[in-house]
């Protein structure tokens, strides 16, 4: 039995300005590893600030739309360092690789806790895989 990918819906409500359906993005960390959890989708109106960038209003915070490029990037780096990732109510893994999902925009809502937890495990991965080329 397949899981498929349930893309970001819309809200049905009509807006007068542009908006765009899209996920909402959270990185969880735990003891060993971190996990993306990307499966809540929304509908938002787009603000464009004075410098361009793109943004819209999540829970009362103004977050960075961020383009579906991105998020190939992002879940390439992700299934690269081993880590756990489900978009859209689908688990990705290395095995399945990249083409097993559909990138859309989305937006980070994650903490600095768990960015930094990130980039900690990250570093460490990192060093440990310089170390068993070494050998």
């Amino acid at each position: 039995m397949t899981i498929k990918q349930k893309p970001p819906k819309g809200d049905n409500r009509y807006r007068v300005h542009r908006s765009v359906k899209l996920y909402v993005a959270k990185l969880e960390c735990g003891t060993v590893s971190c996990t993306w959890y990307i499966n809540e989708s929304i509908e938002r109106v787009v603000y464009v600030g004075l410098n361009g960038t793109e943004k819209v209003l999540y829970k009362t915070d103004f977050y960075e739309l961020q383009s579906p490029e991105r998020l190939k990037s992002l879940v390439k780096s992700q299934l690269k360092s081993g880590g756990g990732l489900h978009i859209g109510g689908k688990s990705v893994s290395a095995v399945d690789g990249e083409r097993t999902y559909q990138a859309y925009p989305f937006i980070d809502i994650s903490n600095q806790a768990d960015r930094k937890q990130h980039d900690i495990y990250r570093r460490v991965q990192g060093q440990q895989r310089s170390e068993q080329k070494s050998k």
